[in-house]
């Protein structure tokens, strides 16, 4: 599972899993949190979804490489269209009405790639925008406004499809653009050095509210712990506010309602719930998985569109796993309460 889009349906009920059989392509399965039974969608790797349409698109292996829609609330099916090999892309993006959807990166010349735009009723595919240092870019729609793409950008990388990535940014790091839909008109957003500390690659819209919500430098040495943290920047403003500070904050989500993040510790993996308006987080439960460099070793957390549970990775068996967290109710209207001494949040 991974945390950025939320593979989930409206109600929290049903959440998508993506696992791969040794040596075999990665296959989509659907659990129910009710009940844990688990459904086999058949093989696919998951690229994107709309939560409050309950709606997943996933691609079919090669040779025949097809988006096919899965719809959650009954398991149905059907194919979108066929996406030739020469075009299949690394990232996926669905608008949360599903007219748009972007993909990409294909990368052009020298450091210069191109993100496509394709009207899903019709097929068709156009150009949305060419950005540089894109290797990474993390698309992800408003989900307030379909007409506004987040993309990272890593700052100084190097890619080349015969070297693969050999250098994931330069000295200034990352930062994040909002691309216009259609128009494919390019706004940076003050976020990475020289505005905001590093930031650590991790991002997301809060909700419809149009903020969004970062964390920075995980793993820095003790001396620049105070660059680390998590950080907001509402629509409008000039300046991010830092919201945490002095944490090992990683990956990061956000609920569908905007009101709470949710991250994990780069150093312990505890996972922690927080609020988005004041910053007061709350430790919820230890995802105890070892993260190494696969990503299904890192937790991933990202909670269910009704607030009830955190889902996340774990290998604490020796095999990566993915686990469900009930998250009470009491627990969140702690995490919102604006009363509480600063040292509670310990």
């Amino acid at each position: 599972v991974h945390m950025e889009q939320r593979f989930a349906s409206a109600d929290g009920r049903r959440i998508a899993i993506e696992r791969q059989p040794f040596g075999e392509p990665p296959e989509l399965w659907v659990c129910d949190l009710k009940t844990t039974r688990l459904y086999r969608i058949g093989p696919g790797k998951a690229m994107t979804a709309s939560s409050s349409r309950n709606v997943i698109y996933y691609l079919t292996p090669s040779p025949k490489t097809r988006l096919v829609r899965l719809k959650l609330s009954d398991l149905s099916t059907c194919e979108i269209m066929a996406f030739p090999d020469a075009l299949k892309q690394r990232k996926l993006a669905i608008s949360h009405d599903e007219v748009s959807l972007v993909a990409g990166p294909f990368w052009l010349r020298d450091n210069l790639y191109q993100v496509d735009l394709i009207d899903v009723a019709s097929g068709k595919r156009t150009t949305l925008c060419e950005l540089a240092d894109i290797p990474n870019p993390h698309l992800q729609f408003d989900p307030g406004n379909p007409d506004r793409l987040l993309v990272q950008v890593n700052r100084g990388s190097k890619f080349t499809p015969s070297t693969g990535l050999t250098r994931q940014s330069g000295p200034r790091g990352a930062t994040l653009y909002v691309v216009n839909v259609p128009s494919g008109e390019v706004t940076p957003l003050p976020v990475g050095l020289p505005d905001t500390p590093a930031i650590s690659g991790h991002s997301t819209w809060a909700g419809r509210s149009g903020r969004v919500v970062f964390t920075t430098a995980p793993g820095v040495a003790d001396s620049l712990l105070s660059n680390t943290g998590v950080f907001r920047l509402a629509s409008g403003k000039d300046k991010p506010v830092q919201i945490v500070s002095g944490k090992r904050f990683n990956h990061l989500a956000v609920s569908d309602d905007g009101q709470f993040f949710i991250v994990d510790d780069h150093q312990t993996q505890t996972i922690h719930i927080g609020s988005v308006e004041t910053g007061r987080f709350l430790k919820l439960c230890e995802s105890r998985t070892r993260q190494g460099k696969p990503q299904y070793t890192h937790a991933h957390p990202y909670l269910t569109p009704d607030n009830r549970h955190v889902i996340f990775n774990s290998n604490v068996t020796g095999v990566a796993q993915v686990y469900a967290a009930t998250v009470p109710v009491a627990f969140l209207e702690d995490v919102a309460t604006v009363d509480k001494k600063e040292s509670d949040t310990q």
